[in-house]
């Protein structure tokens, strides 16, 4: 997963990642399965510290078009996960008062609180 490390953000195009990939797991989906189980339980466990300690805060944003795999990524990543600490935001067709505001507006309303994980599906 190394490979996947953003550390200079002056240095990353989002077109260089083929969405297709799958290096990391050579020996198919059933070793993909295993290793993402062992990753959820991580995130569970990271979300658990992210939330006593009460200081962070983490917002995921996923973007794709309809039919693109967003409500099915967030489903599987983030089953057993504590659902009092994570919040899932869809943005629809903005409303007349979000469109009489600039357009962070109605987006700052939604980011997460410490100790709270905040996933905008867009």
């Amino acid at each position: 997963m190394e490979k996947y490390k953003i550390t200079d953000t002056s240095k990353f195009k989002l077109a260089l990642f083929d969405p297709d990939e799958t290096d990391q797991w050579p020996e198919g989906k059933k070793k993909a399965k295993k290793e993402i189980d062992k990753m959820r339980d991580d995130l569970i466990n990271l979300q658990r510290t992210l939330y006593a300690e009460n200081k962070h805060k983490l917002l995921i944003v996923l973007q794709a078009m309809d039919a693109g795999g967003k409500d099915g990524t967030i489903r599987s990543i983030f089953k057993g996960v504590n659902p009092q600490g994570v919040k899932v935001v869809g943005f629809k067709v903005p409303t007349e008062e979000e469109i009489s505001h600039d357009y962070l507006w109605r987006i700052h309303k939604h980011t997460p609180r410490n100790g709270e994980i905040v996933i905008f599906n867009r």
